[in-house]
């Protein structure tokens, strides 16, 4: 993979952005046609299927606005940059995420216990089915792109569009189970629905909230660190590995151990070999300081 040139920063952004206008025109679109579809079909269900993709709508717009401040330049206030946008608003989003959920399961719940529960109508069951294909989709090019581009936030709403593929199946079979003659089974449906939609929040919370407290790279993502550090002439070993995560952009810091003999000069030369390295070779590295030690 090449560095994280500030042109090859750019077009993540870019690519980021894109991701996050296709899950917004997709959710928009299908929510309209699924709430339309629930309140005319009277299934709560579906209903709660439709809030569910409002919740994606919501996290969708907190990564498009969260890219567009995270790629402004570092400045005297700011000069590790902007990136930490992009897990502020995923961490606001997911708190209404969670907020919604909770909001639709005791709806549903009323309606069971007030035995409020109807049978839903064939229009919630066509809804349900359009959801699972267009979302199937929609998931698979947003995922792609989130890990092309590493971004967490990104990740997160591809996840968002994968649950709603579960919460529509969820659906489909309590509308269907509604039709058939347990009418129960849709609000029960719409329970499960919320369980989704309060899980993805909760993941969204989760994963936002390691990047906003420096939780550690992953072992793989470090592994590739030590071996692009280790193949510099000079390098006796890496004794630490410590990152910082904005958004898509990562600082890393280092700690190698060279020859105790060498000059100051040689050491300082063996510490710009390995940040070219490292920057050559793991995609997001925006800065990277190395301290050099006595092996």
């Amino acid at each position: 993979m090449s560095g994280d040139m500030p042109e090859g920063k750019n077009v993540r952004y870019a690519l980021g952005e894109k991701g996050a206008w296709l899950g917004i025109v997709s959710n928009v679109a299908l929510f309209g046609f699924k709430m339309a579809a629930g309140v005319a079909g009277r299934s709560q269900a579906m209903v709660a299927d439709a809030l569910h993709t409002a919740g994606d709508v919501l996290t969708s717009v907190a990564v498009l606005f969260g890219f567009k401040l995270a790629k402004q330049p570092p400045d005297e206030h700011h000069p590790f940059g902007h990136g930490r946008a992009e897990s502020i608003m995923a961490k606001l989003a997911s708190v209404a995420l969670i907020a919604m959920g909770i909001g639709v399961a005791l709806r549903s719940v009323r309606l069971i216990v007030l035995s409020e529960a109807s049978v839903p109508g064939s229009i919630a069951l066509f809804a349900a089915l359009v959801s699972i294909a267009v979302k199937s989709v929609v998931y698979r090019k947003v995922i792609r792109t989130a890990r092309k581009v590493r971004s967490s936030s990104l990740e997160t709403d591809a996840y968002h569009h994968r649950s709603d593929v579960l919460s529509s199946v969820a659906a489909v079979f309590g509308i269907a189970g509604a039709r058939m003659g347990w009418p129960y089974l849709d609000p029960m449906a719409g329970i499960i629905v919320a369980g989704f939609i309060v899980k993805a929040g909760a993941e969204a919370f989760h994963r936002a909230y390691d990047e906003l407290m420096d939780a550690a790279l992953s072992v793989e993502t470090r592994a590739d660190i030590i071996s692009a550090a280790l193949v510099v002439e000079g390098v006796r070993e890496v004794t630490s590995v410590m990152s910082r995560k904005a958004g898509i952009e990562m600082f890393l810091e280092i700690i190698i151990k060279v020859d105790g003999a060498k000059t100051v000069a040689e050491g300082h030369e063996i510490t710009v070999r390995v940040e070219r390295s490292i920057k050559g070779s793991i995609e997001g590295v925006s800065g990277v300081v190395v301290h050099a030690e006595p092996y």
